[in-house]
């Protein structure tokens, strides 16, 4: 009778653990819907697109030369980018497919995009302390520029010194569509141009010691209609001494991509990602 009970109980123990994994199945699938990222293709800055007041700096701190202090930046660009948006989405990377590949796709690409100027007030991202990261935007109002106008015979025209960043435009109309075919992206994320310069902020001016380099990142955020969904500069200022490429890198580059991701996700300041 013992024994009967004993199997009674067995059988009762593995009728509850095989409902169990099934419902554990059951949930994990459900969660694998919920959970499901869209792609989000970066597009890298054309080479051309890079510009640069202290390479010259960063070659002689390094065993880089120019050439290569461009690709190192292009590259860890995009793969701090590739971080920042893998919690929410699936980025996809031309560095992780074959460079013969990545190269004809790129080119055609750039081929198929312009580039324009547009007034803006930039971001800018600093790092408070070792566990928190505060985003900002710029307080400065730019003047507008005085209209052109005739003086002594002569016309008389304000340089326009208003802060600019460079936006992306589509001109090949099959672009998005051929990107849908191949990608399956919901968004196309492209690096525009690359700045590293002295800071030309006024409000820093008396702090100049510690804010007088920025890096400027111009970028476009496209949806698979070729819709803007948000577009701009994101500015990380570092002191003139820093010549350390890795440590630039890696302090600076994080914070302009998280907030990158931060404004596609439509983020306010004080919701931006801190980890």
């Amino acid at each position: 009778m013992k024994l009967i009970s004993n199997v009674l109980l067995l059988i009762a123990i593995i009728n509850i653990s095989i409902l169990s994994a099934q419902e554990t199945t059951t949930g994990e699938a459900v969660d694998a819907v919920l959970v499901a990222k869209n792609n989000v293709l970066i597009v890298p800055f054309e080479t051309k697109m890079y510009f640069s007041d202290i390479d010259k700096d960063l070659s002689q701190n390094s065993d880089l030369n120019f050439h290569e202090i461009k690709a190192k930046f292009r590259a860890e660009l995009d793969r701090n980018l590739f971080i920042s948006l893998k919690e929410f989405y699936n980025p996809l990377s031309f560095y992780s497919i074959e460079q013969s590949e990545a190269i004809k796709e790129l080119s055609y690409i750039y081929n198929s995009i312009g580039y324009k100027y547009e007034i803006i007030q930039p971001e800018v991202v600093e790092k408070e302390n070792a566990a928190k990261k505060l985003f900002n935007k710029v307080k400065k109002k730019e003047a507008e520029p005085e209209e052109a106008k005739i003086q002594n015979g002569e016309i008389i025209s304000q340089v326009d010194n208003r802060e600019k960043y460079m936006k992306t435009t589509i001109t090949n109309e099959k672009l998005i569509p051929t990107l849908n075919s191949q990608h399956q992206a919901k968004y196309y994320v492209f690096i525009n141009q690359l700045d590293i310069k002295r800071s030309a902020d006024d409000a820093y001016k008396a702090a100049e010691h510690q804010y007088k380099r920025e890096i400027k990142v111009h970028y476009t955020v496209l949806d698979n209609e070729g819709k803007e969904v948000t577009s701009g500069a994101i500015i990380s200022r570092f002191n003139s001494g820093e010549n350390d490429i890795n440590k630039i890198i890696k302090i600076h580059f994080p914070l302009i991509t998280e907030k990158i991701v931060a404004n596609i996700l439509g983020l306010l300041p004080e919701q931006a990602i801190v980890k």
